[in-house]
């Protein structure tokens, strides 16, 4: 079965305090893979480690390998990587803008400024996330007024 991801031999620590050790595991391409377990045991960290987050952090490290699709996730740039790997947390952060700023935030960023599109993406993009409907009368409004729910759709 061809995979999108796979770890070899990950080790991760903090402070050089192994959190998780020797984690060799693969994600099959087109699949949904569910990582579980109890509260601490490092799914988070996990997760983090496959976008390369965790650099972030002072003290934490990360050995091994972690390829995705083939290529080492260390020797491609940061920010090409986190547009193929997303995480979105068990407690969403969107931005403290309106929803409409939120989704339109990183299309911006990359120099997309015609309203035609971004309405477009938006309303697409929360149809998708089945919220559209819930805040299409209110796009203007803070994103942080959403329920949890809401906000982790409007995250992913």
């Amino acid at each position: 079965m061809e995979t999108t991801l796979t770890l070899k031999d990950v080790t991760i620590t903090y402070d050089k305090k192994p959190a998780l050790e020797q984690v060799s595991l693969s994600f099959p391409k087109n699949r949904i893979t569910a990582v579980i377990g109890p509260s601490g045991c490092g799914k988070t960290t996990l997760l983090r480690a496959m976008n390369r987050m965790l650099e972030e952090e002072p003290g934490a490290a990360v050995e091994g390998q972690i390829l995705l699709n083939g290529d080492d996730v260390q020797k491609l740039p940061p920010e090409e990587l986190r547009r193929r790997v997303g995480l979105v947390f068990q407690t969403p952060a969107p931005f403290p803008f309106s929803i409409y700023k939120n989704m339109t935030f990183a299309l911006r960023y990359y120099g997309v400024q015609n309203k035609e599109r971004l309405d477009a993406v938006v309303r697409e993009k929360l149809t998708l996330a089945g919220l559209y409907e819930e805040v299409k009368d209110r796009l203007d409004k803070s994103a942080l007024k959403l329920s949890g729910g809401q906000q982790q759709r409007l995250c992913i």
